[in-house]
C-alpha cells in the first residue's frame, strides 16, 4: 500500500514540506507568547507591545494559511491514491481466471471492498499515516524548540509524553481484531443484500417476505453490533491517549508555576512552556490515535493487497507465455475467412476431487457444424471453457491452428474463438453499445453483425434493469452480434436455447448453422430434430468422455445412448 503512494511523490514532497513549516510557525508563536507577556510590564512601551501585537496576528494568520493549504493538499492526495488503489484493485480483479475468481472470495466480499474496506482504509490508514508523519515532525521541530525555551521543563514534559507514546501496544491486538470482524459481518450483508435483490422475483412469488426481513435484520444488526465494539475499543484508546496527553500539560503547567515562584522563570516562559505542552500533546495524541487506527486496518490493508495481488499468483511458465503472446488486431485481418482448426489431446480436468473430463481428445475442423449431448454434468461445457482458459487445473494439450493455447493470451483465444452461453449479461445503455460493447469498429463490420445476427430492435433503445425490456430472444441475438462484430473464426453455443420458447430456439438454431464460413459448436439438450441432420458432425458425453461421434444416421445406427436419446425427445420418428 505504501508503495502505491509513493507514486504521488510531488504532492507527497509538497505535505511534507508544510508539515515542516507549520510546527516552526507554532514555535515561533510561542517564543512570541514568552515575550510579549515578559515585556507586559508597568510602563512598557506601548509601541512595542503593539509591534508584538502586530507579528503575533501576522504569524497567526500564516499559520492558517499553511493549515489550510496543507489540508486540501493532503484531501487532493488521498482522493487520487484511493482512486489509484481502486483502479489498480479491480484492473487485476478483471485478469483474474474467470471460473477461478470464485474461488478467491465471494462476489460480496469484492463489493464490500469498493463500498467498505477502501472507506475505512481512508479514514484509518491514508489519513493516518499522513497524520503520523506530521506528528513525527512536530515532535521533533517543537521538541527542539520547547528545549532551547527552557531545559528542565522541556525534559520533564517530554519524558513524560513520550511514555504514553506506548499506549497504543495495549489495543492494537483488540482493534485490529474488531475492524476485521466488522469488514467480514460488511461483506456478509452485502452478499445477502445482492442475493435478496436478485432473488426478489422468488421473494414476491412465495410471500416470504416477512422471513427476508426478519434475516436482513438479523444480519443488519450483527454488522452494526460488529461496527460498535469496533468504535469502541478505538474510543477507548483515543480517550486513555488524550487523558495521558492532557496531563502531560498539567504536569508542565505545575512545575513551571514551581520555579517561578522558586524566581529561575518569569511567567511568560510559564505560558510559553504550556503552549509548547499543549502543542506537544497534539502530535503525541495524534501518533497515539493514527498508531492505532493503522494497526486496526492491518488485516483489511493485507486484504486489499492480496485481492490486487491475487491474478499473479499464476505460474510462472503461463505468465511467460502470457508475455509472449501478441493478441490479433481484430482491424488487420480477416478472420471470418481464416482457417481454424481445434484439437483436443487427452485433456483431463478435477474440480474439488472430481474428474469432470477424462482423457477428451477430438479434432473439430474449420468450417464444420458440431452438436455436442449429453447429460447435465457430463462434462461438454468444461471441454470448451477449458479451451477459454476458464481453468488452471487442466493437464492435457489444446490447439488453435497447432499452436498451444498456453502460448496464447486469453485476449488473442477471444479473437478466434466465441463463446456464447444461456446468460446474456447486458449493460446500462443503448443496444448499440451492448453490441459493440465500447469497442471500435468500422461500420461496415458493425452493420454486417447487425444484419447476421438478424437484429431488428431499435439500435437506440435503453436497457434498463439488466435487460428486463428486452426478450431473452432478443437478448441471444445481441450477444451472437457481439461475437460477429469481431469477426471470430469459431462459435461455441453453449445451452443458448434451453430457457427458450421451441419457435425462438429453432430460429436461434437456424440462425447458428447458417454461418457458412465459420466452425460451430452447439452444446445443447433442447436442439431441434428438424435441424439435426444438418450438423456434420455430433459428440456424445457421459460422465466426462466421448462416448462416440459421427453423423446422425451413424449415431443412430451405432449408438444406443444417442438413440435412446432421440428416442425420448423425437419418439417414433427419430430413425
Amino acid at each position: 500500500m505504501i508503495k502505491m503512494l509513493l507514486k504521488y511523490k510531488w504532492y507527497i514532497a509538497l505535505i511534507i514540506a508544510l508539515m515542516i513549516i507549520e510546527p516552526s510557525i507554532n514555535s515561533a508563536l510561542n517564543f512570541w507568547l514568552q515575550k510579549i507577556f515578559n515585556s507586559a510590564t508597568p510602563g512598557a512601551d506601548k509601541l512595542v507591545v503593539f509591534r508584538f501585537l502586530t507579528t503575533g496576528f501576522l504569524l497567526w494568520m500564516l499559520k492558517r494559511i499553511v493549515t489550510f493549504t496543507s489540508s486540501v493538499l493532503k484531501n487532493r492526495f488521498i482522493c487520487n491514491a484511493k482512486q489509484d488503489v481502486k483502479h489498480k484493485i479491480f484492473v487485476k480483479l478483471l485478469k483474474l481466471d474467470t471460473a477461478n475468481i470464485s474461488e478467491t472470495t465471494s462476489s460480496g466480499e469484492y463489493i464490500s471492498v469498493f463500498t467498505n474496506d477502501i472507506a475505512l482504509i481512508e479514514q484509518r490508514f491514508f489519513n493516518q499515516v499522513l497524520g503520523l508523519c506530521g506528528g513525527v515532525f512536530s515532535l521533533i521541530i517543537l521538541g527542539a524548540s520547547f528545549i532551547a525555551l527552557n531545559a528542565k521543563l522541556a525534559t520533564a514534559i517530554i519524558g513524560f509524553g513520550v511514555i504514553t507514546m506506548f499506549v497504543p501496544l495495549a489495543f492494537s491486538k483488540m482493534l485490529n481484531e474488531r475492524n476485521l470482524t466488522y469488514s467480514s459481518h460488511v461483506s456478509k450483508l452485502t452478499q445477502k443484500l445482492k442475493e435478496y435483490f436478485v432473488a426478489y422475483p422468488t421473494i414476491k412469488n412465495y410471500s416470504i417476505e416477512e422471513v427476508i426481513v426478519k434475516k436482513f435484520d438479523e444480519k443488519n444488526q450483527e454488522t452494526e453490533d460488529a461496527k460498535f465494539e469496533a468504535d469502541y475499543a478505538l474510543s477507548l484508546a483515543n480517550n486513555v491517549g488524550m487523558l495521558l496527553s492532557w496531563f502531560m500539560q498539567f504536569i508542565g503547567v505545575g512545575l513551571g508555576i514551581m520555579l517561578v515562584i522558586k524566581g529561575e522563570i518569569l511567567i511568560g516562559t510559564v505560558i510559553a512552556s504550556q503552549s509548547f505542552a499543549s502543542d506537544l500533546a497534539q502530535p503525541l495524541q495524534d501518533i497515539i490515535i493514527n498508531f492505532n487506527s493503522i494497526r486496526s486496518v492491518k488485516d483489511i490493508v493485507i486484504k486489499i493487497e492480496t485481492l490486487a495481488l491475487e491474478y499473479e499468483s499464476e505460474d510462472a511458465n503461463t505468465k511467460k507465455a502470457y508475455e509472449k503472446a501478441k493478441p490479433i488486431d481484430s482491424q488487420s485481418e480477416d478472420n471470418s475467412v481464416a482457417e481454424c482448426d481445434i484439437r483436443f489431446e487427452n485433456l483431463e480436468l478435477q474440480i474439488g476431487g472430481k474428474k469432470i473430463i477424462d482423457h477428451f481428445t477430438f479434432d473439430f475442423q474449420s468450417g464444420k457444424k458440431y452438436l455436442v449431448v449429453g447429460l447435465n454434468g457430463s462434462g461438454k461445457s468444461s471441454i470448451f471453457k477449458a479451451l477459454k482458459k476458464w481453468f488452471r487445473t487442466c493437464s492435457g494439450f489444446i490447439y488453435v491452428n497447432d499452436r498451444n493455447i498456453a502460448d496464447m493470451s486469453s485476449e488473442e483465444i477471444s479473437k478466434t474463438v466465441s463463446y456464447l452461453n444461456e446468460n446474456v449479461s447486458l449493460f446500462s445503455g443503448s443496444i448499440r453499445d451492448n453490441i459493440s460493447l465500447f469497442r471500435t469498429y468500422t461500420q461496415e463490420n458493425f452493420d454486417k453483425a447487425i444484419q447476421d445476427a438478424h437484429i431488428e430492435l431499435d439500435l437506440d433503445r435503453e436497457i434498463v434493469d439488466e435487460g428486463r425490456n428486452v426478450s431473452s430472444g432478443e437478448q441471444r441475438r445481441i450477444e451472437i452480434a457481439r461475437s460477429l462484430i469481431e469477426s471470430v473464426r469459431v462459435l461455441i453455443f453453449d445451452e443458448v436455447v434451453s430457457t427458450l420458447d421451441i419457435e425462438t430456439a429453432y430460429e436461434i438454431e437456424k440462425l447458428a448453422l447458417g454461418f457458412d464460413e465459420k466452425t460451430v459448436i452447439f452444446i445443447s439438450h433442447n436442439f431441434s430434430g428438424k435441424l439435426i441432420k444438418e450438423y456434420d458432425e455430433i459428440l456424445v458425453m457421459e460422465n466426462g468422455t466421448l462416448l462416440s461421434h459421427g453423423t446422425y444416421d451413424e449415431l443412430i445406427n451405432n449408438c444406443e445412448y444417442f438413440r435412446r436419446i432421440c428416442d425420448i425427445k423425437f419418439g417414433a420418428n427419430c430413425i
